[in-house]
């Protein structure tokens, strides 16, 4: 599966796991068939941005239905496999395309399983996420829930949980330590730059603020699976070494990052892309989020969510980026405060999205 719907999936199971005295729970991964549909959406995902809303505009037409059909269709046959072996009573899906694979699956071989399928995005949904076979969709608020209502799925098939964040983004680091094994060695502020599993265009837009920068100030560049990103950053550190930029601006760069709450905790801000997953991991380690660039159309939600919810703040223009890192190394903290309730009543809301699964799985044990 793509990160983001590991990601989910990795934190319910997780949670659910520790319950195994009341019901056995297993994780299940299987390599998605996406076609030649996987290399276009990732040009897209690190690239052009923007053009994602044409998708969604296009997303409900008979077309569309029909080619997500024959998608699905083409994952079934590991979706198969795997439930041949663990035969499941209850099947909780965290990505659409293994979702309606699942309701074809059940159908043709007349499987009794229960389906949970995950709506993993928050604000702006992709239609398909709806899935009127299913027995239940976890949603993140109010919002999802409207839509799944407007798409005329029955309310008591709808659950409102909040985010489901891993439990490792919640674990509490020695923040100077962590800065220090990093090799960050004074109190100078540390921002990270990055987000997007894939990737992002991010870096276009980032890197040339770097060369007005007169105060010192650390960087934490996370590129993903991206390798022309990685090299860009390393290459664009060696320009502000020749410029005399060296001791203000210190570089640390990454491309796939295990541990990431450990190194988030080290950070000061976070710009990036405004991903649900990365934002929510983000909140969970209670640092303030700076919306860089966003998945047009599919993640247009999640900018109005940050601005609403205050949780940051949204600069995706390359001035404004730029005279807002300019503005926050002249008073970090005002920055760093500013939103800082608001950031920590959004994580505890979304750790306790598991208990309100494990709450509605007990009661249908108990049916």
């Amino acid at each position: 599966m793509p990160w983001g719907h590991r990601s989910i999936a990795k934190a319910i199971y997780g949670y659910l796991s520790k319950n195994q005295d009341e019901f056995e729970v297993e994780y299940g991964e299987v390599r998605s068939n996406l076609g030649t549909w996987n290399d276009s959406y990732t040009f897209m995902y690190r690239y052009l941005p923007a053009i994602n809303r044409l998708t969604m505009k296009l997303a409900s037409t008979k077309v569309a239905e029909d080619v997500w059909g024959d998608v699905a269709e083409k994952n079934e046959r590991g979706l198969w496999n795997l439930i041949k072996k663990s035969k499941p009573d209850l099947i909780i899906s965290a990505y659409l395309v293994f979702s309606k694979a699942l309701v074809g699956l059940r159908k043709k071989k007349k499987l009794n399983f229960k389906l949970w399928t995950v709506v993993a995005d928050p604000w702006t949904v992709v239609p398909q996420s709806y899935l009127k076979e299913a027995d239940l969709h976890l949603v993140y608020d109010e919002v999802a829930l409207g839509e799944g209502l407007r798409r005329r799925i029955p309310s008591e098939k709808i659950l409102m949980t909040g985010w489901w964040t891993r439990a490792e983004m919640y674990k509490k680091y020695n923040s100077q330590k962590v800065r220090q094994k990093l090799g960050f060695t004074d109190n100078r502020p540390i921002i990270f730059v990055g987000g997007g599993s894939l990737g992002s265009n991010i870096l276009a837009k980032f890197l040339p603020s770097l060369l007005f920068i007169d105060k010192k100030v650390g960087f934490i560049f996370n590129t993903g699976t991206d390798k022309l990103a990685l090299r860009l950053v390393k290459d664009s550190a060696k320009l502000l070494n020749r410029v005399k930029k060296k001791g203000l601006v210190q570089i640390k760069c990454f491309g796939w990052i295990d541990n990431m709450a450990e190194v988030l905790s080290a950070s000061d801000i976070v710009f990036g892309k405004a991903g649900p997953n990365f934002l929510f991991d983000v909140v969970a380690c209670q640092k303030p989020f700076v919306s860089v660039t966003h998945i047009g159309g599919q993640e247009d939600g999640n900018v109005d969510l940050i601005r609403e919810k205050h949780l940051g703040w949204v600069k995706e223009k390359p001035m404004q980026l730029s005279n807002f890192l300019l503005a926050y190394l002249k008073n970090p903290k005002k920055y760093q405060n500013k939103y800082r309730q608001n950031i920590l009543e959004e994580a505890k809301r979304n750790k306790n999205s598991m208990v309100k699964i494990l709450e509605r799985l007990k009661g249908e044990l108990q049916d």
